[in-house]
């Protein structure tokens, strides 16, 4: 009896191994296939990864003297700026780089720019695209943020800044450090595009494109709290950071979110007043269609022209020894 209990006991304990090695091999599977499935089937993916280690690689200066501009947002940002037509109008004054991921507000850029910024990116210039009810927004892209744009010394700040529980705060932490957990969000989307007819004309119909947050004393609110939070990153790193607010059917307060960020002393552009632009140049009342966003793309061109010239060495914050050979090497 007693040999066959210990018998019985081995085997439970050999399957519980087994079982804890298949899924740790399970495990390593995803994180290391995670990455090389993205890259292989999403086009959205190769591009970010590009853009990114382009905005990671940008210093204040080109080497023939031009000063560079970040443009950063979602997929206000790509449908909206024509990028070949605007930095084609702006290349004898600046050197134009874009970073957009789609359905990111207020926090995964605070904390995204965080990032960028500690690893060395210095553009000139950052130009950050949100609607309204996104500055005021309190979600992310979670798991796919934690991973792709939060520092690991930022997920303190950030439970503070998003009121997050232990078990969101410890998603986080380890979706940061996961491919899978980081990642798994987009390869279901991918899939989706791949085996769903017209997933993306679906999608753009039954995703909430319209404002979250309706209640001005909210977004004014939260417009009052934010504005100075990027204020005060560009200050630490000598470089200057706008708000860029896209055009908008409907009241979005922007103009009075313009007159906030006056005070604070962070520019908020709004090159086209809540309500200008009609139906006919939206492609589904959020996003510009080509003509809006040609139409908004010149007025962009004009505004950061109109900017750039007021940025030079002695603007930025270069006025140590080691900041002024740093912009020597800029050079």
């Amino acid at each position: 009896m007693a040999s066959q209990s210990g018998a019985r006991g081995v085997t439970a304990r050999t399957g519980i191994i087994a079982l804890c090695v298949v899924l740790a091999l399970v495990w390593i599977a995803l994180e290391l296939s995670a990455p090389i499935m993205l890259k292989r089937f999403s086009r959205i993916e190769r591009r970010i990864e590009g853009e990114t280690k382009e905005a990671l690689a940008l210093r204040s200066f080109t080497p023939d003297g031009r000063p560079t501009v970040l443009l950063v947002g979602n997929s206000l940002l790509l449908e909206g700026v024509q990028l070949d037509a605007l930095q084609n109008r702006l290349a004898p004054q600046c050197a134009v780089s874009r970073l957009g991921i789609d359905q990111t507000r207020y926090l995964d850029w605070y904390f995204g720019l965080r990032s960028l910024l500690e690893q060395g990116s210095r553009p000139s210039m950052i130009v950050l695209s949100l609607a309204t009810d996104q500055l005021a927004s309190q979600y992310s892209l979670e798991e796919a943020f934690a991973h792709r744009q939060m520092s690991a010394r930022d997920l303190p700040l950030l439970v503070r800044e998003a009121k997050l529980d232990k078990t969101q705060a410890t998603s986080y932490f380890f979706a940061h450090w996961s491919n899978w957990l980081g990642d798994k969000r987009f390869i279901r989307q991918d899939i989706l595009i791949l085996t769903v007819p017209n997933f993306r004309e679906l999608a753009g119909r039954v995703a909430p494109h319209g404002a979250r947050v309706f209640d001005p004393s909210i977004l004014l609110g939260m417009a009052q709290e934010r504005l100075p939070e990027l204020r005060d990153l560009a200050h630490s790193y000598g470089l200057k950071i706008v708000v860029l607010v896209p055009p908008n059917l409907r009241e979005d307060y922007s103009l009075q979110i313009q007159q906030i960020g006056n005070k604070v002393g962070i520019p908020v552009w709004v090159p086209s007043p809540p309500g200008e632009f009609s139906r006919d140049l939206y492609r589904d009342g959020f996003h510009l269609n080509d003509q809006g966003s040609e139409i908004f793309t010149t007025r962009l061109a004009n505004q950061i022209r109109t900017e750039i010239g007021e940025i030079s060495h002695s603007s930025l914050n270069l006025g140590t020894p080691a900041q002024k050979v740093a912009a020597a090497g800029d050079r």
